[in-house]
């Protein structure tokens, strides 16, 4: 059971790592387009902007989620450091019950939120003639949450290994 739990653990980081490079690959192309568009013809894409920003959003999510696999994503490096070797894995544990506590506290108001934009139905942006509602761009919060649970629950099995 543990073996399956660290291997979907390794799978699903695979996937955010692809994501990841998808997510900064697009961003970096769409940038440079506004920026070419804008210098070169005084134009821009409307949508360009918004989308942006949501997509930083996203990245940002993707790489908590890449840290928390790691077991990058709560630790006091310093205390780590300064620390008898006795003490730093009670403070490893201690942090990612912290986190996994905290990412479920989050992961609940996430989907709270969520079903709070879903019924205001606002509109984020406007992209080829689609209003794209602010729930679909914010809807990556909770199960990036979720997957950032996921891998600090994980890595206590991954520790004792």
């Amino acid at each position: 059971m543990v073996k399956l739990l660290l291997s979907a653990d390794d799978a699903l980081a695979r996937a955010e790592k692809a994501v990841l490079v998808a997510l900064v690959c697009a961003m970096l192309a769409l940038s440079a387009l506004q920026v070419v568009l804008r210098l070169a013809f005084s134009t821009g894409i409307l949508w360009a902007d918004p989308l942006l920003r949501h997509m930083v959003l996203w990245a940002g999510l993707a790489g908590a989620a890449l840290a928390a696999h790691e077991s990058k994503h709560f630790v006091l490096d310093l205390a780590e450091r300064l620390l008898p070797q006795g003490l730093r894995q009670p403070l490893a544990v201690f942090s990612g019950l912290v986190s996994a506590f905290i990412c479920a506290l989050l992961l609940y108001a996430s989907i709270k939120f969520l079903r709070d934009e879903h019924a205001a139905a606002t509109t984020a942006f406007s992209m080829f003639g689609l209003n794209i509602q602010s729930f679909w761009v914010e809807a990556a919060l909770a199960p990036a949450f979720a997957l950032i649970m996921f891998h600090s629950i994980a890595g206590f099995f991954r520790r004792k290994q």
